[in-house]
């Protein structure tokens, strides 16, 4: 398991072990025994690095992907290992990237520092420097291996650092810093698919939303031949302060907070440590530290567990708290598999052909999710984000389905799915429209948008001509779209009685509609249902006026489903809310009265208050209107 610690050993791990028994290094913790530096004495975080290589390496893994807190041991520790694989396997092609020069300089000195530091004679002839094969470009050894310094550099145009080479093997280090991600694409197309002792080794900080992250998700989805794990700020012995330093009467005699609990509770279910007091003091006082420095990326550069470190303190647009929350309360209740219906369109030239196939088996090829059918007098509101409206990147169909409460908003359905034609999304959103028929529509327009309305028309054409009467029947869509419309916009800051049809995201418009949808989820409004909504909400992020998930083509570094949900709310609080409010329809009273266990006095309650409504409405109707028609009808008045 990815991040949980080995209870046994591996022969590899028994000899590098053994190998690095003999190592000496330079520590800023301890004092040197002699000019050849002080022991390896091995961390747990350090432990913790070497048991994954040894978990994945019984696999037969070759790819490492380490995401990692920063001072944790696990590039001294990785520089190491560089010297082991050059000794121990004669011929070696291995490549040693670092982000700058600086630290390639820093780099050399240490390998040079480790090999030197070994006894005399520990190695013979067979492993040495050659005369000559220590320079900035790599070093060369006796046995034939050669390790070469790669510096990819942080400029987003230096894209050939690494072409042309080919290497069995690589240490990476912090590759979350590298500038270009085609210079890291190029290199890698350089790195060896089979040589049986290969081995590639990316160890990195976070360092915000980048490709790094999308690294990392490739190697989470990938575990038959990349070993992805994560190392928190805990596994570093150095991380405490102990109970009579006098920092910890300040911050370490406080009982944990429910947040910190949450915390050290997912530390030991996910990783099997426990956080101590003196741990957790440590921690408490990096917070106090830097809130007086202003800093504000600890939870980056010191994250407790995985889903944490890619989250860039101060920029996370929705509460991750509460959306962890919401995705334990969808967990508990089961696997997602089995909460839902789950249905794929397969659709050809003629709208009456389109079928929608029930899948049962591969949870991947579903495309349209359902917690709730229609029901009979409900009201409902669809948002609809065609694919590369906003933007190259948002390269996904995805509409949400909601039912509209006097007080709520419920999550029935959800659809998402990319390589299909608009014409054929515009069929689909008519289809689910038709079904939850009483409903509000909003689309983006922007980009393909504006092709689904005018296709809307057509298939309204269709479904009143006598041509395709017997089709119509047939689906028994006499009565389909009927009670479809679309969302009418108007601009709250104009005075006049305009309206436009649908939605056309602008800087100004997408930050309203995303702040309403946090404002609605953050108040407890919205009832989620969809696990894949959740975990889009948890990436999105603001960054001065750009609301949403960072530029990536990664399958999860979305922001699709949560743009159609937040277009949903939209018609929600422009159009819905208010007529349910005057008609008493609160959640839990016409889910009571749907139930059959409405009571007498609520559905007394409930006439109450429509027909205050109503009578307010009345009352307002029996006073004329004596404002000038000139100035009413151009919304002077």
């Amino acid at each position: 398991m990815a991040g949980r610690r080995s209870r046994s050993k591996t022969k590899w791990l028994d000899v590098f072990l053994e190998f690095v028994r003999d190592l000496r290094i330079d520590s800023k913790e301890e004092t040197a025994e002699d000019d050849k530096g002080t022991p390896l004495n091995l961390w747990g975080s350090q432990r913790r690095f070497l048991e994954n290589l040894a978990i994945g390496l019984e696999k037969d893994i070759r790819t490492f992907i380490c995401l990692k807190s920063r001072q944790l041991g696990c590039t001294t520790i990785s520089l190491a290992i560089d010297v082991f694989w050059m000794a121990m396997y004669p011929g070696t092609k291995g490549a040693l990237v670092v982000d700058t020069e600086a630290n390639r300089e820093d780099f050399r000195r240490t390998l040079r520092r480790y090999i030197n530091s070994f006894p005399q004679g520990y190695f013979g002839e067979d492993f040495r420097i050659i005369k000559g094969g220590d320079n900035k470009d790599g070093m060369t050894f006796s046995n034939g291996s050669k390790l070469v310094f790669l510096v990819a550099g942080k400029s987003k145009t230096r894209v050939n650092w690494g072409e042309g080479k080919g290497f069995s093997f690589a240490h990476l280090s912090e590759v979350s810093k590298y500038g270009s991600v085609e210079g890291l694409k190029n290199f890698e197309e350089a790195l060896a698919q089979k040589n049986p002792d290969r081995l590639v080794i990316y160890e990195s900080t976070a360092n915000g939303f980048n490709f790094f992250r999308d690294r990392w998700l490739e190697a989470k989805s990938d575990p038959f031949v990349q070993h992805a794990f994560f190392i928190g700020w805990w596994a570093n012995p150095m991380n405490s302060i102990s109970r009579d330093d006098p920092r910890f009467d300040q911050f370490g005699t406080k009982y944990a907070s429910g947040e910190e609990r949450e915390l050290i509770k997912a530390v030991l279910d996910q990783y099997e440590h426990r956080v101590t007091p003196e741990q957790l003091c440590w921690y408490r006082w990096r917070e106090a530290q830097a809130a007086k420095s202003g800093a504000d990326l600890l939870d980056q550069n010191q994250p407790w567990v995985e889903q944490q470190a890619f989250i860039a303190t101060g920029f996370s647009f929705f509460q991750i708290r509460k959306i962890s929350e919401d995705l334990q309360r969808l967990s508990a209740g089961g696997p997602e598999e089995s909460q839902f219906l789950g249905y794929r369109f397969e659709c050809e030239n003629d709208f009456f052909a389109m079928k929608m196939l029930q899948e049962t088996e591969d949870v991947d090829r579903v495309q349209l999710r359902v917690w709730d059918t229609p029901v009979p007098g409900g009201k409902y509101v669809i948002g609809a984000d065609p694919a590369y409206g906003r933007n190259a990147h948002k390269d996904r169909h995805a509409c949400s389905i909601w039912r509209c409460f006097a007080d709520h908003l419920v999550q029935v359905a959800e659809f998402a799915a990319a390589d299909i034609e608009v014409k054929h999304f515009a069929w689909i959103l008519a289809f689910l429209a038709g079904a939850y028929s009483d409903c509000m529509v909003n689309i983006e327009l922007a980009g393909p948008g504006r092709m689904i309305m005018p296709e809307w028309d057509h298939i309204r054409g269709m479904l009143v001509s006598e041509h395709y009467a017997a089709k119509v029947k047939n689906w028994s869509w006499d009565d389909a779209l009927n009670n479809a419309r679309w969302y009418l916009y108007h601009r709250p800051d104009s005075p006049g009685p305009g309206f436009a049809y649908n939605f056309e995201g602008g800087w100004r418009t997408i930050q309203m509609v995303f702040h309403q949808f946090r404002g609605a989820y953050s108040t407890g409004e919205l009832v989620l249902k969809s696990v894949k909504l959740l975990h889009e909400m948890r990436i999105v992020v603001q960054e001065g006026e750009h609301i949403g998930a960072p530029e990536s083509r990664n399958e999860d570094s979305k922001d699709d489903r949560v743009y159609a949900a937040a277009l949903a709310n939209r018609s929600w609080i422009d159009w819905r809310r208010a007529e349910l409010m005057a008609e008493g329809k609160m959640y839990k009273a016409v889910m009571e009265e749907e139930s059959g266990k409405a009571s007498l006095q609520t559905q007394r309650l409930n006439r109450v208050v429509y027909n205050f409504f109503r009578r307010a409405e009345e009352e307002v109707d029996d006073f004329p209107d004596l404002r000038p028609r000139w100035k009413t009808d151009r919304g002077l008045a």
